[in-house]
């Protein structure tokens, strides 16, 4: 049983801002300031990328419906959420921010101790606490947390029991009624997947499996190691029925499982004697010699998959399953492969030398100082991704084949883009000067 203790606490909004806000699960769909930093209201991140300049660590929600940062003001630490300010604390971290924007949670130090802060209520003291990870309709939030040297998971106000380690973080269900979480090792005892209820009264224990578990994007199937007499299969069970497991060849070991975007399709690298070869579905391929980047990731028609890899230094892509295998160039670094809705193109990032850009099917695009978080567009006619010149960023939208078409305006900080609903618009954070803005343009 945990007892939490709830303290009341009362914070002061600067300002009333005119609200576009639509219903939970809507990407906002006009520009909006959210909040505008206080001018007594300091940075205390460092951005050591940045040659150590003190940044603001902020935290938009997905969808523009709210955004929240830690600031330092007067010597302690406070979280701003959407204009509210809230408690002092001499230490701050783990800041996030649920699906609708309304709530947010984060770990603080409370007389050398650590206590989970949701919506501006502590919760109990603990020796440690974890990233807080929210429900997806928000309404739950669960963490690791230590105490008395064992490791237990937070649901809301209920404990889990503790052992000596957890692999991961927690992980909620579609419906939000159930989560999954990693027991570790304790003594002889080997990793132990658990889904159970909120209240940790029904559980469902899978032993010797979680070693690695992911699941998919809708989060209504599980994918994990089962460790077998030194063996190792990959098995697969939906949160609904976890009982009712697929269950994969046994091979000498597994690593990097992933799902498909259709949420069934399962991928994962495993090792034949001193052969490794990638798994699509039950299917083989040979893997070449060379590091494993990246998780694999499962073409829109099911049937390959291509993986980031690298050999002496020298990143490229392979695609075991393709029967004509793009033959492209080698690179300094790659890395976040991502499909078009048909799988008629891919594109990921790489570097050469100093200079990042982006390569679609095989061609390079323009260059820049960073490249990040590809995305084709719903209907695949558009990609965009952020970049760095210059010290200033900016998201660019190009065409399917990677052509330029527009490079947004630059900005102090930009958050990652989403689509909104009709894919006719990107839509993302940014910090310009003191504001907060949920920006929205059309492609």
């Amino acid at each position: 049983m945990c007892i939490a203790v709830f303290l009341s606490v009362t914070g002061c909004r600067r300002e009333q801002k005119e609200s576009h806000l639509q219903p939970p699960g809507d990407v906002v769909t006009q520009t909006t300031l959210l909040a505008t930093i206080g001018d007594r209201e300091k940075p205390h991140s460092v951005d050591y990328a940045a040659g150590n300049k003190a940044v603001f660590n902020i935290v938009f929600n997905e969808r523009g419906r709210g955004v929240a940062y830690i600031a330092e003001i007067a010597g302690t630490l406070h979280v701003v959420h959407d204009g509210t300010i809230g408690r002092p604390y001499q230490a701050i971290d783990n800041l996030q921010i649920n699906p609708d924007g309304q709530r947010i949670a984060y770990s603080a130090s409370v007389n050398g101790k650590r206590c989970p802060v949701t919506d501006g209520r502590e919760g109990q003291l603990f020796d440690d606490t974890g990233v807080p990870v929210f429900s997806p309709d928000g309404r739950h939030v669960a963490h690791k947390v230590i105490m008395g040297g064992k490791i237990h998971i937070v649901v809301d106000n209920e404990l889990s029991d503790g052992y000596r380690a957890y692999g991961g973080n927690p992980v909620f269900s579609a419906d939000s009624a159930k989560v999954a979480y990693v027991e570790g090792a304790e003594e002889n005892r080997k990793t132990r997947l658990i889904v159970s209820d909120l209240a940790f009264k029904k559980k469902i224990v899978k032993e010797s499996c979680g070693s690695l578990m992911v699941t998919n994007r809708d989060k209504t199937r599980i994918a994990a190691i089962n460790d077998i007499n030194n063996k190792q299969r990959v098995i697969v069970f939906g949160f609904d029925r976890p009982d009712a497991m697929q269950e994969g060849p046994l091979y000498d070991s597994i690593e990097f499982p992933a799902f498909g975007k259709d949420g069934d399709a399962v991928a994962y690298v495993a090792k034949k004697g001193e052969a490794r070869v990638l798994v699509l579905n039950g299917q083989e391929r040979p893997l070449p010699e060379g590091d494993l980047i990246e998780a694999p990731v499962v073409h829109p028609d099911r049937k390959k998959a291509g993986i980031i890899m690298a050999i002496k230094h020298r990143y490229f892509l392979h695609e075991p399953f393709s029967h004509d295998e793009p033959k492209e160039k080698q690179y300094d670094e790659a890395a976040e492969l991502v499909y078009n809705r048909d799988g008629s193109r891919h594109a990921y990032t790489a570097r050469n030398g100093k200079n990042w850009f982006l390569v679609v099917n095989g061609k390079e695009g323009p260059a820049f100082d960073r490249v990040v978080t590809p995305m084709f567009s719903p209907d695949g006619s558009r990609l965009i991704y952020r970049a760095r010149k210059d010290g200033k960023r900016f998201v660019v939208v190009a065409d399917a084949n990677g052509v330029v078409m527009r490079q947004h305006p630059n900005y102090e900080m930009v958050f990652p883009p989403v689509f909104t609903a009709d894919g006719k618009s990107v839509a993302y954070g940014v910090k310009d000067g003191q504001q907060l803005i949920w920006k929205v343009e059309n492609l």
